[in-house]
């Protein structure tokens, strides 16, 4: 990784974490985070999880218990208003969570610890620095990046809520309305576009689109119409990727982890998108090709 941009990506994170702890009595919004990081949300959770070895769902809670043991030590308020200032809405939620991470007890742990706090009252740390973990991650697995010009791409789509890997039925509905309108010709193009990080965002939360491209809008668009997009014209970084679909998350990996941090570029305001070379239905797995686009800003 090359140091200029890396530190720069890394500085870029530590000012999250700064901000988080600032405002640990909140909601964590992503979109604000991104704007801290000067991202855009639809990347924020993977160059985060990437560069800080966990995602930022697990470094919030790990700071609000951080917080919620110092002041068991060093302050006689109630356990409620304690773990009202960590962002914990209820007494039992916030009980159950540091029982997680510090395996006891609010209540016991204050009571145990109080006594070695301040025996070693010149030896705590008094203050918060945000900071990274070095990066160690290992990738065993390196991608061609290739630079592609794109056009405007007019979509028609269906919106596919959860698992990403579930997106072959929004597809599947997608192919019969566009085999029953005439709108497959030799030119059209399958493409998925993914809204959030699988890893760092529980299945609920996971949206995306499984998208045809088609010559214009929908004239007359019905009910049960699939939904008009597009992709707008810009230079994408791309990588070509070989093999199972349930294997695409180790390119996405790299891409994020190792490459973007080197690269100099910044990612456009666009979530990536995936181009889907061969037909499922004759390749076999190991055999499929997926050409996924990062749009540059």
């Amino acid at each position: 990784m090359k140091a200029s941009t890396g530190q720069h990506y890394r500085r870029r994170l530590i000012t999250v974490v700064d901000y988080l702890y600032s405002h640990l009595d909140g909601q964590v919004d992503v979109n604000q985070l991104a704007e801290v990081a000067n991202m855009s949300p639809y990347h924020f959770h993977r160059i985060y999880r990437q560069m800080a070895g966990e995602t930022i769902n697990s470094t919030t809670r790990r700071l609000r218990l951080q917080r919620a043991a110092s002041e068991l030590l060093r302050s006689p308020d109630a356990l409620h208003l304690i773990a009202s200032r960590v962002g914990y809405g209820s007494l039992e939620a916030f009980s159950r969570a540091f029982r997680r991470e510090f395996d006891q007890n609010p209540s016991d742990y204050r009571l145990e610890k109080s006594d070695y706090r301040v025996k070693n009252a010149e030896t705590t740390p008094t203050g918060f620095v945000a900071t990274l973990a070095h990066d160690t991650q290992e990738y065993t697995d390196m991608y061609p990046v290739e630079m592609i010009d794109t056009q405007v791409t007019q979509l028609i789509a269906y919106e596919h809520l959860g698992d990403y890997m579930g997106i072959g039925n929004a597809f599947s509905k997608l192919e019969i309305y566009a085999s029953s309108h005439d709108l497959i010709k030799p030119s059209s193009r399958s493409i998925g576009i993914y809204y959030g990080d699988p890893k760092s965002l529980d299945k609920t939360e996971l949206r995306a689109h499984a998208c045809l491209s088609v010559e214009q809008p929908l004239a007359n668009p019905s009910s049960d119409s699939p939904d008009d997009l597009s992709i707008p014209a810009g230079r994408c970084a791309t990588v070509l990727f070989k093999g199972s679909y349930a294997e695409l998350e180790k390119a996405y990996d790299w891409m994020f982890g190792q490459w973007l941090p080197s690269s100099g570029f910044e990612l456009a305001n666009f979530p990536p998108f995936e181009e889907y070379l061969n037909d499922t239905k004759s390749t076999p797995p190991s055999e499929l090709l997926t050409r996924i686009h990062f749009l540059l800003a």
